[in-house]
């Protein structure tokens, strides 16, 4: 697929990178901030409501370059089937963190609640 090509399927863009940043386990902050971009700008990439192309392929590019993937690899990338988050990324997180058996099974027990509001809503 052709990066010009992008802006006709917004919608199909969001969901792939929604599926991207969750599996890398970024939050919406941590993402905008490595990518550059300002979190506004990424939650309008998300809902694929971007009205200019321009600035869409302006900071699509950039999420690209960050993410190291090009547009095929974006456009064919299917979401591990695990529910369980490697890694979360945040931006006050220190580098050597990990999170404690309890954190864990409540993380575990919100990201199963946001998936069902995501089948339902």
């Amino acid at each position: 697929m052709r990066f010009d090509e992008l802006f006709e399927q917004r919608s199909l863009v969001a969901s792939k990178l929604k599926d991207c940043m969750r599996d890398k386990g970024y939050t919406k902050v941590s993402f905008a901030k490595k990518a550059e971009i300002s979190r506004p700008t990424l939650d309008k990439l998300l809902n694929g409501s971007i009205d200019s192309k321009a600035t869409f392929d302006r900071h699509l590019q950039k999420i690209l370059k960050m993410m190291n993937m090009s547009v095929d690899e974006l456009m064919l990338y299917s979401a591990q089937k695990s529910k369980s988050v490697m890694a979360v990324y945040s931006q006050n997180a220190p580098e050597d963190h990990e999170m404690s058996n309890t954190a864990r099974k409540q993380y575990d027990l919100l990201m199963d609640i946001i998936d069902l509001c995501a089948i339902y809503y």
